[in-house]
């Protein structure tokens, strides 16, 4: 009896460690296919567009938002957000409640059960209507600093989320980070070419102005020089 029993032991383990490798597959193809998608974004609504809907795909929950965090009022910002298809943005708020707990711990949250009785710890208010059974948030972190957060919420069942789900959150929240940074240095770096080009052209037309002056002695032509150039500006 000892041998059959080691047997469905070692036949246990094998199958928790398959289920485990093809989850930790599944969960690196879905890694992948979004770091490929954030390399061909530069535009920063974009990219949270991008992210919003691929966690939509692959999570179990119906309510979704992305925040982002200004540290400079302690305010937050809607860029993303899913529940039960409304897609309206809420603009800037007071950051409070669970939120405020995982953007100034930097640490993601998970509860899974008992969500209304847990409210008060984080300070986090009630909420009219069908409320959460299950929720998780990960901090947003770029060079060190919390930018904002992403929010899971399920409505309907309680244990809806593992550990695992708070591991991926998370990597596709540092994915973002980097590909939101990199898009806003993409967006600076062509302000500043803008701001060049348009200086170029400015000291082009003041050379052309200069020059035609130091050849012009007559005082109607050199009002008509100055405002034809004035004109191509």
């Amino acid at each position: 009896m000892s041998v059959a029993l080691e047997n469905a032991r070692l036949f246990d383990e094998t199958n928790r460690l398959l289920k485990e490798t093809e989850q930790r597959t599944a969960e690196l193809a879905v890694i992948n296919r979004v770091q490929e998608g954030l390399a061909k974004e530069l535009e920063m609504q974009g990219v949270y567009e991008l992210v919003g809907e691929k966690i939509r795909e692959i999570f179990n929950a119906q309510v979704i938002d992305i925040v982002t965090y200004n540290k400079s009022n302690d305010v937050i910002e809607d860029r993303y957000t899913y529940e039960k298809g409304d897609r309206t943005l809420l603009g800037p708020r007071p950051l409070t409640g669970f939120r405020k707990y995982v953007i100034d711990s930097a640490k993601p949250l998970l509860i899974n059960k008992d969500l209304d009785q847990q409210r008060p710890t984080y300070n986090q208010k009630v909420i009219v209507g069908q409320g959460a059974k299950s929720l998780v948030m990960v901090p947003m972190i770029a060079s060190g600093d919390v930018t904002g957060a992403i929010s899971l919420q399920n409505l309907d069942q309680e244990n809806a989320f593992s550990d695992s789900d708070v591991n991926l959150l998370t990597t596709l929240a540092n994915s973002m980070s980097v590909a939101l940074e990199n898009a806003r240095l993409f967006d600076e770096t062509t302000r500043l070419l803008k701001e060049t080009e348009q200086r170029t052209a400015e000291l082009a037309v003041i050379n052309s102005v200069q020059e035609g002056l130091a050849r012009e002695l007559d005082m109607h032509g050199i009002y008509d020089l100055v405002g034809d150039r004035v004109q191509k500006l």
